[in-house]
């Protein structure tokens, strides 16, 4: 789980080269220019980033913004002028006042689309599907249509999702994950968003094909995670409870679904495409966010044994299907994973089975939390060794730093859930400051008699 790679180093090196692939044009365009390389040698280097010495300079990001909040802005001022001669206007004005308002800034869209301004044309589409929302709800208050409120965000979401995937816009992707979170958000009461996934698939098609952003990546794969574990309680039929009484089953599906998306970024750290390794590097960093904090959790006995009365109040036999199906699954991806990682996705896979099957098997007793608990507490001191271990063989910082955080964190917890007057943590909290500030003389002096310090960020 803790097996350091060279795709580590990758990702440290990507997070920095994303803010400077503006500069990174310019530098090459100039090293041509100057003759030190040829044209096809800067093409190669810019097309490692997604960048090309031929294309067109885009606006900068300050008049894009400025140009959107004028757009938006413009409609504004078109609701307002409806809104003014609201009460003078018939039912039939009014609605029509709308629909003129709605085609007339997306027919703005289509016409700097048509004569090729993209940028321009998108913030006229955002803005003709503000406009178009505004539209459905107060059409649907003038002739008193329907009452169920989510169904106008799901029209407005279907309204916006054409344009953005036409457009590959990833603004107009923001506004329909962003609609569609709220109508999930409210359709929940009344059942299953069963169209969820036909957005956040559109999303995820952008991100993939398209037009890379992290924030739609991170954004639609938790939608989907929620998603899963709704279709998960409707299917076994206690859909409206599954938040308050079945807390066990979807924690465990939920480390089961990270577990497969891990393994599904694993897959990708060796593809061609250098932005499709940087999107792995930071979904697969989703597992060890979420696995260390519920470690911490899960190092108290009392949570395990409320877990276990819980396991067995629900019925755990409700989880071998997907726990199955994803050890299958990871399996079989496990032979496109790096060799390096392949082995700590396995055992990972193999000691989540374990730890269930002897949860579901073993006699159900407080001696049981107990041992897990220990266990678990073990796996954390093995972690923070290895870390220290890792950052000092490696040269990186943040891990040896890491290492010495969360053992100090670890003793820290052990040290109050066992005594925690206020004396005896006062020297608690003397003892971990005396013991980083000698962790960080060892590193300075470490350091100083070895290549210079990288960094990376500690998953």
């Amino acid at each position: 789980m803790l097996a350091y790679t060279a795709g580590n180093r990758e990702a440290a090196d990507l997070r920095m080269i994303r803010f400077f692939r503006g500069e990174l044009t310019e530098e090459v365009r100039d090293w041509v220019n100057d003759g030190l390389i040829s044209a096809e040698q800067g093409e190669a280097i810019l097309a490692r980033h997604d960048r090309s010495l031929v294309e067109t300079d885009r606006p900068s990001l300050g008049y894009r913004v400025l140009s959107a909040l004028a757009i938006l802005f413009a409609g504004a001022a078109l609701l307002l002028l409806l809104s003014h001669n609201w009460d003078q206007l018939s039912r039939l004005g009014r609605m029509l006042g709308l629909i003129a308002a709605t085609g007339l800034l997306n027919g703005l869209g289509v016409r700097q689309w048509v004569r090729g301004q993209r940028d321009q044309a998108v913030l006229w589409f955002f803005a003709g599907g503000i406009v178009y929302g505004a539209s459905i709800m107060l059409i649907a208050q003038i002739y008193h249509l329907g009452e169920h409120f989510p169904d106008g965000l799901l029209f407005w979401a279907l309204g916006v999702l054409p344009l953005a995937l036409l457009t590959a816009s990833r603004l107009l992707h923001v506004l329909q994950l962003a609609l569609i979170t709220i109508w999930m958000l409210t359709q929940w009461r009344y059942g299953l968003p069963w169209l969820l996934p036909l957005f956040a698939g559109a999303a995820l098609y952008q991100v993939l094909y398209r037009s890379r952003s992290a924030v739609l990546l991170h954004w639609s794969l938790l939608l989907l995670l929620i998603w899963l574990n709704g279709l998960y309680a409707w299917w076994y039929g206690y859909f409206h409870q599954w938040i308050s009484s079945a807390g066990s089953m979807h924690l465990v599906l939920t480390l089961l679904l990270l577990l497969l998306m891990h393994a599904v970024a694993l897959t990708q750290l060796s593809h061609p495409s250098r932005g499709r390794r940087e999107d792995a590097h930071s979904v697969s960093r989703w597992w060890f966010r979420f696995l260390v904090p519920l470690l911490f959790l899960f190092s108290y006995s009392r949570v395990w044994f409320d877990f276990i009365r819980d396991w067995t109040m629900f019925g755990g036999m409700v989880v071998l299907p997907p726990l199955l199906l994803t050890m299958v699954l990871v399996a079989v991806l496990a032979s496109r994973v790096p060799s390096a990682r392949r082995l700590e996705l396995l055992a990972t896979g193999g000691a989540l089975t374990l730890v269930l099957a002897v949860i579901h098997y073993a006699p159900q007793s407080m001696a049981l939390a107990v041992a897990l608990a220990v266990m678990v507490n073990l796996l954390l001191l093995i972690m923070g060794i290895a870390l220290m271990h890792q950052g000092l063989r490696e040269r990186r910082a943040r891990r040896f730093h890491g290492g010495i955080l969360l053992l100090l964190a670890l003793g820290l917890m052990r040290y109050i859930s066992l005594i925690g007057d206020y004396l005896s943590s006062a020297l608690m909290f003397a003892i971990a400051g005396g013991v980083l500030f000698a962790a960080a003389r060892y590193w300075k002096r470490q350091a100083s008699q070895a290549a210079p310090v990288h960094t990376e960020e500690a998953p």
